[in-house]
């Protein structure tokens, strides 16, 4: 048996704090860590967890406080295509849980079928797109237009999410 470190369910939606990108992914946080008017979060849901392949999240728009509805997260869509994660950020309780989504369904509710990741090229070989589970080759020049299948570190994540919103004239 696998001992995993981060025990997730599709649905969990976890907030991820925006101001702490600068510090360890092996630091333990407590709640009043994430007190204060001046705390930003981004949000993510789980999809699924991929065991080896790390934790497929979708992360959501909306920038807030600690205390957002679920719904009000899921219909702010989403930031970027669906990523993986490590979950070692959900772990040490860097990411909060702040919701389930009752009733979730990976195929309704997040379109997991049509979820596509590009697995590293092989040497000598042309690029892997993923998609359901089934691979297949790809040009070089088609790879271009997919996410990279990376797991994601927390401090990453939170670093990828704080240039996302940048480029977009969001600063927080």
């Amino acid at each position: 048996m696998v001992n995993k470190l981060a025990n997730v369910t599709g649905g969990d939606i976890f907030a991820i704090p925006l101001f702490l990108s600068d510090r360890s992914e092996l630091e333990r946080f407590k709640k009043s860590n994430f007190l204060g008017e001046d705390k930003k979060f981004a949000y993510c849901r789980v999809i699924k967890d991929l065991g080896g392949g790390g934790i497929l999240i979708e992360v959501f728009n909306l920038i807030d406080g600690l205390s957002p509805t679920v719904d009000g997260i899921i219909q702010s869509g989403r930031l970027f295509p669906p990523i993986a994660i490590n979950g070692l950020g959900i772990y040490k309780k860097r990411w909060p849980k702040v919701g389930q989504e009752e009733k979730y369904d990976c195929e309704i509710d997040s379109h997991f079928s049509q979820i596509q990741l590009l697995l590293p090229a092989l040497p000598g070989e042309s690029p892997r797109l993923w998609q359901n589970g089934q691979e297949k080759f790809i040009s070089l020049e088609e790879s271009k237009d997919y996410e990279e299948w990376t797991i994601w570190l927390s401090s990453h994540l939170e670093k990828r999410i704080i240039e996302s919103l940048k480029a977009r004239g969001i600063n927080i």
